[in-house]
């Protein structure tokens, strides 16, 4: 389901960050300009120049209010991490018997409510007009219901007979339209969250001949239709959306735009906008913010986050939930620890941003192949390649982080980013999460490892960054446990008043005990 960056976006990237010019009249108005227009932080204090964004949330889970001002009014909001997780799997989605998915949805099964996205393409259930066979989806989704997983179920391409020609973006509307409604009135008891194709502004790929925001909105107008007649609580995602499209690289989201443009009533076709926020080329952190020059940047994962919402408050829809349905990074040239680093970074960054759903691309490894573009497919796993026989099973450090990130703070809603209180540096983190009995537990990490890059030149930071933390508690604080990037326990700092911790690329987790 990722993209492959075709060879004219390659060059024309690099050219871009080799050159740093883009000439003014060829850059879109997003609205917004990462390097230089950044809204104020809510809450504690204005954003600089260059600062991540955070937006208004509800905050709805009470939790004792401490009498620190740091701390005063510590509040949860959003959903638990717990129910934002997820995965977008390359799972077999015909009935069983599967052992490799059976394997898979075992792992979940200790976080209720962990998230599966995957593609059930149409021509596995429809092969030809209305001749219906719901064995090519079914295995997916019962696999789903023992340990409690949830499925996001993507509808996705078109087989031979409904569309014209070879091209994906020939598809037939109504024939989608129909299938969608069919999917849905099909599965409706289990599963309540549609995606509507995958990444559609890839025209080089999944809707050749060529990107059409117009025609897009008008297929997911009617399957939202048809999907909402038989399935009247269901989710229905727009947009599935790489970072990149193979249109413009340095335009992030401008499908979005140009979709929304075309069709002014579109807001009320859908529930969710659904993206792909990876970094620049799946090698850039997920904090990294670079100015390339005259409104063109290497946006980070919140600032895509906030050119997303611009659009929709442009169109007239600002509150659509949005979710992360791929993310990832290939541990290719980024080391495996690295990308576990990343991983779980880009999950609380999720939660901070108010985005309610992360699905990280993928389970497996495919096959070890470093031939042809970066990014290479087969390492985005959480899992390694299973190797020849699809007998080796080997957890890679990015699910330890993830798992370690859930088993911490699983049914803890994020409630502030205490930075701008304790006057740390942009990048450097320490986010505070509260569960329904009060509990605070905090995430801190620094990660400027690679630094941003301002009109001014870059900022702080470098590869071995750290940050020394002298941390405040709250006055009702009795103890503290301090825990690794997987949940393991570290040495107990000393507590007081204050503690003092170390920052560092990897995250840490403190908790804190109140009477």
């Amino acid at each position: 389901m990722k993209r492959i960056v075709p060879v004219v976006a390659l060059a024309t990237a690099l050219l871009a960050a080799c050159t740093y010019t883009i000439a003014a009249e060829d850059v879109p108005d997003t609205g917004f300009d990462a390097g230089t227009d950044v809204p104020d932080v809510p809450g504690d204090a204005p954003a600089e120049p260059g600062a991540d964004v955070l937006p208004d949330a509800p905050a709805d889970v009470p939790a004792d209010v401490p009498d620190l001002p740091l701390w005063t009014g510590l509040q949860g909001a959003g959903l638990p991490l717990q129910q934002i997780a997820g995965v977008a799997s390359q799972m077999d989605t015909k009935a069983p018997p599967n052992a490799d998915r059976d394997f898979e949805y075992a792992q979940y099964a200790p976080y209720p409510g962990f998230r599966m996205r995957n593609g059930h393409r149409w021509e596995d259930v429809e092969k030809a007009d209305g001749v219906w066979t719901f064995d090519g989806a079914s295995g997916s989704v019962d696999g789903a219901k023992a340990g409690g997983s949830k499925v996001l179920m993507g509808l996705d391409y078109a087989p031979e007979w409904a569309r014209d020609g070879d091209d994906y973006g020939t598809v037939h509307i109504d024939d989608f339209a129909s299938y969608a409604g069919g999917m849905a009135g099909r599965f409706c008891d289990s599963v309540k969250e549609y995606e509507v194709w995958n990444e559609p502004n890839i025209g080089s790929r999944f809707w050749q001949p060529a990107a059409d925001p117009a025609k897009y909105a008008d297929l997911v107008i009617a399957s939202t239709a048809a999907i909402r007649a038989v399935c009247p609580d269901a989710k229905v995602a727009f947009g599935a959306m790489s970072s990149y499209d193979d249109v413009d690289l340095t335009d992030t989201w401008g499908f979005l735009r140009r979709a929304l443009q075309a069709r002014p009533g579109l807001c009320d076709s859908f529930d969710v906008l659904s993206l792909h926020p990876y970094t620049w080329f799946q090698f850039d952190p997920p904090e990294h913010d670079e100015w390339l020059g005259y409104g063109a940047s290497r946006p980070s994962q919140t600032t895509m986050v906030q050119i997303a919402r611009d659009m929709l408050t442009a169109a007239g829809c600002a509150q659509k939930p949005i979710w992360f349905t791929e993310v990832g990074w290939p541990s290719y040239e980024l080391s495996e620890t690295q990308v576990a680093r990343y991983a779980a970074r880009s999950l609380l960054l999720t939660a901070r941003d108010g985005v309610d759903a992360w699905c990280w691309y993928t389970f497996w490894d495919n096959e070890p192949s470093t031939s042809g573009l970066r990014p290479h497919e087969g390492y985005f796993g959480m899992y390694g390649w299973k190797g020849p026989d699809n007998s080796v099973r080997r957890a890679k450090p990015a699910w330890h982080a993830t798992t370690g990130a859930l088993d911490v703070l699983g049914m803890h809603r994020f409630a502030r980013d205490l930075g701008p209180a304790l006057g740390l540096p942009n990048d450097v983190y320490v986010l505070a999460f509260v569960d329904d009995a009060g509990q605070i537990a905090l995430a801190l990490w620094d990660g400027r490892e690679m630094p941003d890059v301002t009109e001014d030149g870059a900022t702080d930071g470098g590869p071995d960054t750290t940050y020394a933390l002298d941390l405040p508690l709250p006055a009702c604080a009795t103890g503290v446990e301090l825990l690794d990037l997987d949940g393991a326990a570290l040495p107990t700092p000393a507590a007081g008043p204050s503690t003092h911790i170390v920052l560092t690329t990897a995250v840490q987790y403190l908790k804190i005990a109140c009477d």
